[in-house]
């Protein structure tokens, strides 16, 4: 007996103990410098950071909006969520890199745990730890969480969603609201939220209301405060969609954007339904299998978005699940749902791995239960070797992937993070005010964004000075702001120039003076 307690004892506390330290590895790995990898800032970050700094400075967003529950950004829109959970961020360190990314690195961390301790409500102790290990690790976990793309919040409040539906169904009802209310607040965090929710409802509840597992009366309640948390934002797809006017409440503003982004997103019914259907299906099969959409800044081609060798043990976690009745299990019949509405997202859409976020989480779940399915076919002689074989192969190729991205990935990024852009802007803030700044839109994509935000430009002067490209409605291009102005051309007179390497070198035979800043040069001409 008190062999059996000692041995328990010296269990539970190895487990615990390879908790913790995943943990320590999986939030270090997603915090520890990403103010300085990647390097540079991309230009939605600099939009959803100067967005939420309009919102602190003025209760408006750069467009005048008051306190909108969609952002109208580029004219096209921008989810408006992440920016109002980074106002306590930039109130708290200023407008700056740091405080821009921290939301996605929070939100990371966060369904690291939930995706663990959901595992921990069903499984044993190593079927938990390898789900934690594997979260912990994955590439494309880690990649989103250091950069401030705002949708990329959307996977981990859904896995919240998750995680408070399975505790209402499993053992306490009184989390079945709390559920619905993060499903509603995910409607804020990414456009292909509208799809998504809708058909996971379809497929689960009427699964949930057969089987017992979720009452009427909580479901009604559930269904209620769903409804009055999203309802902002269902008047804002309405208002898009059928191009009617902006409401304004005393408390927000349901805008209209210039553009309605949803039918540029889900694309099927844009042109012709067969063929649109297929592309879409191919192209989301192969960022699946390939694990890449061809833009570095969303996975390593070397890698992969949940490693290569993760997706045969995928195809075998999800075959032995469909096939055998446990498939009706609730954990596992809410994965499987979620894996199909992203299948249709796929199908419905122009994706790159951005667009199909959701589709991850429970990629993972099946890689969890196709390594324990492989593991429960071999001799039991065997599975100590195995386990040992798949830890060590993981953990080379994490070894590997961390090497790659702190050392290789974080040179070959700095181009799409406009990297040196901001020390340049300030160098040429500095310089005589009588002269204007051009910064050429040949290699910046909406080059005023990085002016506001590294200037960190006051949202009234910003409304005051900008003026827009005329014919650009649809999507909004500035021409000029204050002293700076924008432009393709290059014309080398009474100007001081912000140019890329390329553009100097191009331009070198008139240049008096230049200093440079990463990939950017201010620039004096004759």
């Amino acid at each position: 007996m008190i062999t059996d307690l000692t041995f328990k004892y010296f269990s539970n506390r190895n487990n615990n103990l390879a908790v913790f330290l995943l943990i320590i590895i999986g939030f270090a790995i997603r915090i520890i410098g990403i103010s300085v990898i990647p390097a540079g800032l991309n230009q939605d970050e600099a939009s959803i950071g100067y967005e939420a700094f309009s919102i602190l400075k003025s209760g408006s967003d750069r467009n005048g909006s008051f306190l909108p529950i969609h952002l109208i950004s580029w004219g096209s829109g921008q989810n408006a969520l992440y920016a109002y959970l980074s106002i306590p961020f930039i109130k708290l360190f200023g407008l700056n890199v740091f405080s821009v990314r921290i939301v996605n690195a929070i939100f990371s961390c966060l369904a690291l745990i939930s995706f663990y301790l959901i595992f921990k409500s069903f499984a044993n102790k190593k079927e938990s730890l390898m789900a934690l290990a594997l979260m912990a690790i994955c590439p494309w976990s880690i990649m989103s969480a250091r950069w401030g793309l705002e949708s990329n919040i959307f996977p981990p409040l859904f896995l919240f969603g998750i995680f408070f539906l399975l505790k209402g169904i499993n053992s306490t009802p009184k989390y079945l609201p709390i559920s619905f209310v993060f499903f509603a607040v995910s409607l804020y965090s990414y456009g292909t939220s509208y799809l998504i929710l809708p058909l996971f409802f379809l497929f689960t509840i009427p699964y949930l209301l057969k089987n017992k597992k979720i009452s009427l009366p909580y479901l009604l309640v559930s269904s209620f405060l769903f409804l009055l948390v999203a309802l902002p934002i269902i008047l804002f797809v309405l208002i898009n969609h059928f191009q009617l006017h902006e409401i304004h409440f005393d408390w927000f503003t349901i805008p209209k954007l210039a553009t309605n982004r949803t039918t540029v997103i889900f694309n099927l019914l844009s042109g012709n339904f067969l063929v649109t259907f297929i592309k879409n299906t191919v192209r989301f099969l192969s960022i699946i299998v390939l694990q890449t959409d061809g833009n570095q800044y969303n996975s390593i081609s070397s890698v992969g978005t949940v490693y290569f060798i993760s997706f045969p043990f995928f195809l075998i976690g999800l075959y032995q699940i469909v096939k055998s009745k446990i498939l009706l299990l609730p954990h596992h019949y809410i994965f499987f749902s979620w894996l199909i509405c992203s299948v249709i997202l796929g199908a419905t859409s122009h994706v790159n791995i951005n667009r199909i976020n959701i589709v991850f989480i429970p990629v993972l779940y099946f890689t969890v239960f196709g390594i324990i399915a492989v593991g429960r076919m071999l001799k039991r002689e065997n599975r100590k070797n195995y386990a040992i074989f798949i830890t060590s192969l993981y953990a080379l190729y994490f070894c590997f992937f961390c090497g790659y991205y702190f050392f290789i990935f974080k040179e070959e990024i700095k181009s799409d993070f406009s990297y040196g852009l901001g020390d340049a802007i300030h160098y040429a803030e500095s310089t005589n005010k009588n002269d204007s700044i051009s910064i050429t839109t040949n290699t910046i994509n909406m080059p005023y964004i990085y002016v506001c935000f590294y200037n960190q430009t006051d949202p009234h002067i910003f409304r005051q000075s900008v003026k827009y490209m005329k014919g650009n409605d649809d999507f909004r291009v500035v021409e000029s702001l204050g002293r700076y102005k924008f432009s393709s051309q290059v014309k080398s007179k009474n100007n001081i120039y912000i140019l890329s390497k390329n553009e100097l070198e191009a331009n070198m035979s008139n240049v008096e003076t230049y200093k440079n800043f990463g990939n950017y040069s201010v620039v004096k001409f004759k």
